[in-house]
């Protein structure tokens, strides 16, 4: 009997706080375990008239996390093209290549971009990996290739590449924006 009151409720949503209290009062009056449930059901002094449940549609639901940049914010390449030329400009000019210094210009280049980047003030949800290439300008072709898989709305890289007359530098900078 109890089994059947339970299913009984669970199929027919009450209309309003007083039927609710009505139909599990009744299902509590013949569960014995359900005593003292039913003793804390009986007082009527928490409900009041005109509180009835709400239909969902009355919720309104705000949607504040970003599923993407805004509207033609992509990364911001031409700020980055420019900060990378003076950064490697600043770092390499005048200088002609030693192996044993090449590895340290290298670093420092990729290090001063990285905070660069970092203190630009754009987007915190904008990622960035830097890239930085030196080699000795022998003669030979060189070629560098890069394969990503990205969002073409949202995601880009720039290179720069230099050239101080012994050897050659590239840079490039690639943007992804964190979903």
């Amino acid at each position: 009997n109890t089994d059947k009151n339970i299913a009984k409720m669970s199929t027919q949503r009450p209309k309003t706080l007083s039927t609710a209290k009505e139909s599990f009062r009744a299902s509590a009056v013949s569960a014995d375990s359900r005593s003292e449930v039913m003793s804390h059901s009986d007082s009527d002094e928490e409900w009041e008239p005109g509180n009835e449940d709400k239909p969902a549609s009355d919720v309104t639901i705000y949607n504040y996390y970003n599923m993407g940049p805004a509207f033609g914010k992509k990364f911001p390449l031409p700020y980055i093209r420019l900060m990378i030329a003076q950064v490697v400009k600043e770092k390499l000019a005048n200088k002609t290549y030693n192996q044993s210094e090449a590895l340290k210009w290298t670093r420092e280049v990729a290090d001063d971009i990285n905070i660069k980047m970092k203190g630009r003030g754009s987007s915190p949800r904008f990622k960035h990996v830097v890239n930085v290439m030196l080699y000795q300008q022998t003669g030979a072709g060189c070629f560098y290739g890069a394969r990503a898989i990205w969002d073409e709305l949202s995601d880009d890289y720039i290179t720069f590449t230099f050239d101080g007359g012994s050897f050659i530098c590239i840079a490039a900078v690639f943007g992804c924006y964190q979903y």
